[in-house]
């Protein structure tokens, strides 16, 4: 019997010391510090190709670039908003092709989306979003801006698709976001104009992080702006009274798999990247060689492969980079 006893005494000297190892684990989790794990945090941006505004290109002439979006297989898509065209980049052989043109008049397209195996076009001109195939035949009109709330008149500027099919829209004319359900439904709008917080100048392009939270650029107030996946404003990056700004006027913002954000700054010439965590990593810009110099940027797009594609308005041109990972 003594003997059992001494087995037991040492099982529940065994268990308690499991139980503290557990919870000396449980209590370096709460602590909220992430830790990226190794190579998931950018480093820097090598420059691959560009397709510039030569007389030669399929695409020619570029007089408006405006949003890209890269497709699920590679391909590249892009919107010239002024010459009312949208062209695709086919992966498979290098070749550039162009999508139909819907009916709808006049026809800007500003932003490219991608919904599983459509893509998703909005066009300022009709406030609408247009539907797509992957080889940018039309399909049908997806959604009427001027029916979602008849009595505010929304001029929308960027959107994009999470992947339940819910739905995010800057309205340039409220200075507001949109936030629309999976069955294209209001569900709420976010923000208002202004300078403080959950308020917005000249509101630009928006995106989805991996967890669901919305990022968006306050051009106005050179800053991002964080909202949580139900609609709540949680915080701000920049600003015009951060001393440590890094934004001039940040436009295009693209996130990657990890959650790392990708912002473009036209009047800085810049790409900014910051991790997950908002901490800023680098910039790049001015100090790049002639060849893959921005000048305005005005939209960017994470795609297969570690690419970044970046449209440039100044210089009617895409540049494409490789993402370099550490």
């Amino acid at each position: 019997m003594k003997f059992r006893a001494d087995i037991l005494l040492l099982l529940i000297v065994m268990l308690q010391l499991v139980a503290c190892a557990g919870g000396s684990g449980q209590s370096s989790q709460k602590t909220g510090q992430f830790i990226p794990k190794a190579g998931s945090t950018p480093v820097a941006l090598e420059f691959v190709r560009s397709f510039e505004n030569v007389a030669n290109a399929p695409y020619f002439p570029l007089e408006g670039l405006a949003g890209c979006i890269y497709t699920s297989d590679g391909s590249l898509v892009f919107c010239d908003e002024k010459r009312g065209k949208v062209y695709g980049l086919d992966s498979s052989n290098d070749r550039w092709y162009e999508f139909d043109q819907p009916i709808v008049r006049p026809y800007h397209p500003v932003d490219v989306a991608v919904d599983g195996f459509k893509v998703l076009v909005l066009d300022n001109g009709s406030n609408t979003v247009q539907r797509f195939d992957l080889s940018g035949a039309y399909q049908d009109q997806l959604l009427d801006m001027r029916r979602i709330d008849p009595g505010i008149m929304t001029r929308p500027g960027s959107f994009a698709v999470d992947r339940d099919g819910s739905m995010v829209v800057t309205d340039q004319s409220e200075e507001q976001i949109l936030q629309l359900d999976a069955f294209l439904n209001l569900t709420s709008r976010l923000g208002e104009p202004g300078v403080q917080d959950d308020q917005f100048s000249g509101i630009g392009g928006i995106d989805f992080l991996p967890d669901g939270r919305i990022v968006v650029a306050d051009t106005g107030n050179s800053r991002l702006c964080i909202y949580g996946r139900t609609g709540f404003f949680e915080s701000t990056v920049g600003g015009r009274y951060d001393p440590n700004n890094v934004f001039l006027s940040p436009s295009g913002v693209a996130t990657d798999r990890y959650g790392n954000i990708f912002v473009s700054d036209q009047a800085g010439g810049k790409i900014h990247v910051f991790a997950r965590n908002l901490r800023i990593l680098f910039s790049s810009g001015p100090e790049m060689t002639v060849t893959p110099m921005l000048e305005t940027p005005v939209d960017l797009a994470v795609g297969p492969a570690d690419q970044l594609a970046v449209t440039d308005r100044s210089r009617q041109a895409i540049l494409v980079y490789r993402i370099i990972y550490e």
